[in-house]
């Protein structure tokens, strides 16, 4: 029986990483072949207090590509996330439950301790005033819209007049918009409109229901909410300035550290670039390892 993890947020589903889907392709060097390798064995005893420890890992929604139930089994996850936690915990040794909650309070549950890291998420100035994140690689954004793109939309350019579906919070809704709409309303344009909803799930279905024209997310989502929706697809990619990182408290040196020291064994492997790849997020997105916040 798998244990339950106190909440951190208004509501709680604990999904331990044992339980984690395993891909239909295995794709290597796998989680035991990290653990056995001498790069991981020395950050294990440079790292000890991780050794034998359970992190726990929150997550403000679920993001198909990243970290998304399985079809077969709701209580398995799969995706990019759940890869690479399974190959750096056992390279660390230490293991981790995912815990769902808000995403509003994702970060500040991070800063504050009550989880120990968060999924992958889009490093900003806003968040690194609160947590420092340990990234990998580039944000590479996909536009989803409904089928047959009514609004003939193909670029960042065409978003005057048109409505954005985002969550509260994220790049898309504090920066992509708002610079959109000056650019928009500099060349006498109507602005982007922006329908704030709570998680992408959310955004999605106002897109399917026609309150919003289009939802922009990472690439990898993108593609997965396409494939799975006929009545969806991708009408333009978009290179974004910043990076994705794992988030973790500012005050966890150790933890920072560590990942920083795994994700270099990682990515010296190439395992990083498959999983990039395999989860649709694709593998030129990849960057060396850097601590920000």
């Amino acid at each position: 029986m798998k244990k339950l993890v106190t909440p951190f947020f208004v509501f709680a589903a604990t999904l331990s990483g044992a339980f984690v889907a395993a891909a239909a392709e295995p794709i290597t060097p796998d989680a035991s072949a990290f653990a056995a390798m001498p790069e991981c064995k020395a950050l294990r005893a440079k790292y000890p207090a991780l050794a034998g420890k359970k992190l726990i890992i929150g997550l403000g929604g679920y993001n198909k590509g990243f970290q998304s139930p399985t079809a077969a089994d709701p209580n398995k996850l799969e995706g990019l996330d759940p890869d690479l936690f399974d190959r750096i915990g056992a390279c660390l040794g230490f293991t981790y439950d995912f815990q769902m909650g808000s995403f509003n309070v994702l970060v500040t549950s991070i800063a504050s301790g009550r989880v120990d890291m968060g999924p992958s998420l889009y490093v900003t100035e806003q968040r690194m005033q609160q947590v420092s994140f340990v990234s990998t690689y580039q944000v590479i954004n996909g536009a989803v819209v409904p089928s047959g793109n009514p609004k003939k939309l193909t670029s960042l350019d065409s978003l005057c007049g048109v409505t954005v579906a985002a969550a509260a919070g994220t790049y898309e809704a504090v920066n992509v918009v708002p610079q959109q709409t000056a650019l928009c309303e500099k060349e006498g344009k109507p602005k982007v409109e922006l329908l704030l909803v709570q998680n992408t799930d959310n955004a999605i279905q106002t897109v399917q229901s026609g309150r919003a024209d289009i939802h922009m997310t990472s690439l990898a989502v993108a593609r997965a909410l396409v494939a799975g929706d006929p009545k969806l697809e991708l009408a333009f990619n978009v290179d974004l300035p910043i990076r994705n990182g794992y988030p973790v408290a500012k005050n966890n040196a150790e933890l920072k550290d560590a990942l920083r020291d795994a994700f270099k064994v990682l990515q010296a492997t190439g395992v990083e670039k498959k999983l990039l790849e395999k989860w649709g997020q694709g593998g030129h997105a990849e960057r060396p390892v850097e601590i920000f916040g």
